[in-house]
C-alpha cells in the first residue's frame, strides 16, 4: 500500500528526480530571457546559433513530468509574488545613483539607507528561499522581476498542462506542454458583423411594411413547408411505415413511389412487381398494409397510425 507515498518516481533515484525536476522549472522560467540573450550565441561546437524558444513560457515533456514540476513552479511563483509589496515599500527608500558615486555614499550614510535594509530584508528572505529551490541566479531574477509581477492580481493556477496527441518518437510516451497561463491563450473574435446596404437608410415606414412582408412570407412558407411527423419524418421519408427500411424506400423511389400521397395511392400489387424488378432480396416483403399507413400519415392521424403499427407485425397483419 502507498501509504503517506506522495508524488511520482519516474524511475529515478530521489536525488535525481530532484535534480531533473528542479532542472525542467528552471527551463520553463529562462525560456521567458529577452531575445537579446540568444545574439551571437553558439552551441560548443562554436558554429551552430542557438535560436530563442518558438513560444517563451512553454516546454514540452511526458505528462507525467509535467504534473511533478507544476507545483514547483506555481510555489517559486507564489514565494516571488509574496515578496512584491516588500519591494514596493523598499522603493521608497532607494536612491537612483550609481554604486560608489557621492550621492550614493551619503545615502548610505542617511536612515534611509536603513530603512532601505529593513524593507528589503523580506525580499532577499524570499530570493534565498526560490535559489534554494531553483539553484540558478538567472532563473530567479527573472523569476522575481518579470513573472511576479504578471501574476500579481492572480490568485493561483499559474500554469496549465495540455496533453498533445502525438506521442512521443521511441517509447510512445503521453507528451504534455507545460506553459505560463495568459502567453498564449486564445483569443475570442467578436462575430463579423453584418455589412451595410443603401436600403438600410430607409423611412421607418419603409422597415415597418416590409417586416410585414417578411411576415407574411414567413407564415406562407410554413403553410408550405412539408409535413412533418412527431418522429421528425418528412413527406419524402417512407420509413415512417412500418415493414420499410431503407432498401426497400430506395428501391420504391426508383420505382416512382417518392412520398406518403404516392405510396397511400399506390396497389399493394404495384407495390410487389416495383420490389421484384428491384435488385435485391425482397421476396419476403408483404405491403398490403403499407397504403393505409401512408395515408394515415398523409392525414396525420399519427395516433391511429401508432395503434395500427402497434397491432402490425413488422408492417404485416399478424397471424
Amino acid at each position: 500500500m502507498r501509504h503517506r507515498r506522495k508524488g511520482r518516481v519516474l524511475g529515478r533515484s530521489s536525488s535525481h528526480r530532484k535534480a531533473m525536476l528542479r532542472n525542467m522549472a528552471c527551463s520553463l522560467i529562462l525560456t521567458e530571457r529577452d531575445d537579446i540573450f540568444y545574439e551571437g550565441l553558439t552551441q560548443a561546437d562554436g558554429k551552430t546559433t542557438v535560436n530563442p524558444p518558438a513560444k517563451k513560457g512553454r516546454i514540452v515533456t511526458t505528462i507525467h513530468k509535467a504534473k511533478e514540476v507544476r507545483p514547483l513552479v506555481e510555489k517559486c511563483i507564489t514565494i516571488a509574488k509574496k515578496a512584491l509589496p516588500f519591494e514596493e515599500k523598499a522603493a521608497e527608500f532607494a536612491v537612483d545613483a550609481d554604486r560608489n558615486s557621492e550621492e550614493w555614499r551619503q545615502w548610505r550614510k542617511s536612515e534611509k539607507w536603513q530603512q532601505w535594509c529593513e524593507a528589503r530584508a523580506p525580499v532577499v528572505n524570499a530570493r534565498r528561499r526560490a535559489f534554494q529551490i531553483l539553484r540558478d541566479n538567472e532563473a530567479v531574477a527573472i523569476l522575481f522581476e518579470d513573472i511576479a509581477p504578471r501574476f500579481a492580481d492572480r490568485v493561483g493556477g499559474y500554469t496549465r498542462i495540455m496533453r498533445l496527441a502525438k506521442p512521443r518518437l521511441g517509447d510512445a510516451g503521453t507528451r504534455a506542454i507545460l506553459e505560463f497561463v495568459g502567453e498564449n491563450d486564445r483569443v475570442k473574435t467578436k462575430a463579423a458583423q453584418k455589412p451595410a446596404f443603401a436600403d438600410d437608410d430607409a423611412d421607418t415606414s419603409d422597415q415597418t411594411e416590409d417586416k410585414s412582408e417578411d411576415n407574411a412570407n414567413d407564415e406562407a412558407s410554413a403553410e408550405a413547408a412539408p409535413i412533418k411527423s412527431p418522429g421528425g419524418h418528412s413527406t419524402d421519408d417512407l420509413k415512417v411505415v412500418e415493414g420499410i427500411g431503407p432498401k426497400v424506400e430506395e428501391a420504391l423511389k426508383a420505382g416512382g413511389i417518392g412520398s406518403w400521397s404516392d405510396l397511400a395511392n399506390a396497389d399493394p400489387a404495384r407495390i410487389t412487381e416495383i420490389l421484384t424488378e428491384a435488385d435485391g432480396n425482397f421476396g419476403g416483403q408483404v405491403p398490403d398494409t403499407w397504403p393505409k399507413q401512408a395515408k394515415l400519415a398523409v392525414d396525420q392521424k399519427w395516433d391511429e397510425l401508432q395503434a395500427l403499427q402497434d397491432h402490425l407485425d413488422g408492417g404485416k397483419e399478424p397471424a
